[in-house]
């Protein structure tokens, strides 16, 4: 009896325009069985004449637009037959549709596994309150993942702006050795423009950054986690580890953090590959590196009249050259910040560097400009012979 139940399903889905893979994968069973059982006879059931169906007339539309459109929407397919002349039910309509619907979304989310050297994937996560050189912030996690090997790269920051980004790329690059063929990015703000479906409007700055190293950028598609699925498995694989104890500096706590992933993280064997991350990442074929890529924050500035640049809150007055000049200041992510006039540094300091207040600035600048007093050894004199002197008293007697 089971198996005579098998052989109607199956017939019934070949009726309905299914192929032998989809038949196999809804019943759980080899392909080569779903073939013999179509080819099954019952000589010993009489044959009853199948009474015709009213969604008969319109299977071939619909079969073209379940099939070729991927269209499941069944309250969207009543409305076309019904103006085709369709007198049915919805009911009969979506036990029709059904079988296509979940072939269709078994056949998409199958896992996707990429060749050596092929994509990277990367996320950001936020990782909470850190107590770094007594202040306690939020900090985030930048993680990198090669999709063949699953081998991992993994770093804190404070913040997930395009430069810190770009600075993270750098060290993924070269903590792996190479750059992959493809990056797969989130949705992120920071380096896209706009998107509209499958075009999207990547961030000048960005490309800039991509054309440097030579990859591909592509994004995963909304509400389409799976695409991005290796990095997400491994956002959830580290968070046991997270920790909460306070830390000298930030450098301190991401040299804690890739401790764990080399000793313990890249070197766990991967339920999915049953093989070592590190062990596969041997094999990974990636284009070899060109010299690092600067990363820093670009701003433009006007000096006022009264030559004071301002600039994150300090005022800092310039050389009277370059007042009311626009200048350019280059800012490294380790705080060294560097001002540029027509292409030449003009001034350089750190963002810890103590400024003096802007009234002191002032006067220690008047203080220079105001006249200086030589001592008498400063003075040239010319020296002559007492000769010339006793010569000058003879003439004037």
């Amino acid at each position: 009896m089971k198996l005579e139940g098998e052989r109607r399903k199956v017939k019934e889905y070949l009726e309905r325009g299914m192929s032998y893979t989809d038949i196999a994968q809804m019943l759980g069973m080899h392909r080569h069985t779903v073939k013999a059982l179509s080819e099954r006879e019952r000589n010993h059931v009489q044959k009853r004449t199948k009474k015709g169906s009213k969604l008969d007339p319109y299977k071939e539309h619909l079969l073209r637009r379940v099939l070729e459109d991927h269209v499941f929407n069944c309250e969207k397919l009543y409305q076309e037959i019904r103006k085709q002349g369709y007198s049915g039910g919805k009911t009969i309509l979506k036990e029709f549709v059904q079988p296509y619907r979940k072939a269709f979304k078994e056949s998409h989310t199958r896992r996707y596994e990429t060749e050596p050297g092929e994509q990277m994937q990367v996320d950001w996560k936020e990782a909470g309150l850190y107590q770094v050189d007594g202040d306690i912030i939020p900090l985030m996690i930048f993680v990198a993942t090669l999709s063949y090997s699953r081998m991992s790269y993994v770093c804190f920051a404070e913040r997930q702006d395009r430069e810190h980004l770009l600075h993270c790329l750098v060290n993924a690059f070269e903590y792996f050795g190479g750059v992959p063929k493809k990056v797969l990015f989130d949705n992120m703000k920071t380096i896209i423009n706009r998107r509209s479906g499958s075009e999207v409007e990547w961030n000048e700055k960005f490309l800039d950054f991509v054309d440097y190293y030579g990859f591909t950028p592509k994004v995963h598609r909304p509400y389409r986690p799976q695409t991005k699925g290796k990095v997400e498995r491994f956002i959830g694989y580290m968070n046991g580890w997270l920790e909460t104890s306070s830390v000298q500096s930030l450098q301190e706590l991401n040299r804690t953090l890739m401790r764990w992933v080399e000793e313990r993280a890249n070197q766990r064997v991967h339920s999915t590959t049953e093989r070592k991350p590190v062990e596969l990442w041997m094999k990974e074929s990636l284009d070899s590196l060109p010299t690092r890529y600067e990363v820093s924050y670009l701003t433009y500035r006007k000096i006022g009249k009264d030559g004071v640049m301002n600039y994150h809150a300090r005022k800092i007055l310039m050389n009277s050259p370059y007042a009311g000049q626009e200048v350019m200041i280059k800012e490294t992510l380790d705080g060294k910040i560097t001002v540029y006039h027509r292409g030449e540094a003009i001034l350089t300091y750190t963002k810890d560097d103590k400024i003096l207040p802007l009234s002191e600035q002032i006067r220690k600048k008047q203080r220079s400009k105001a006249g200086t007093f030589h001592a008498a050894s400063d003075i040239e004199v010319a020296v002559r012979p007492l000769s010339v002197y006793d010569q000058f008293l003879r003439e004037g007697e």
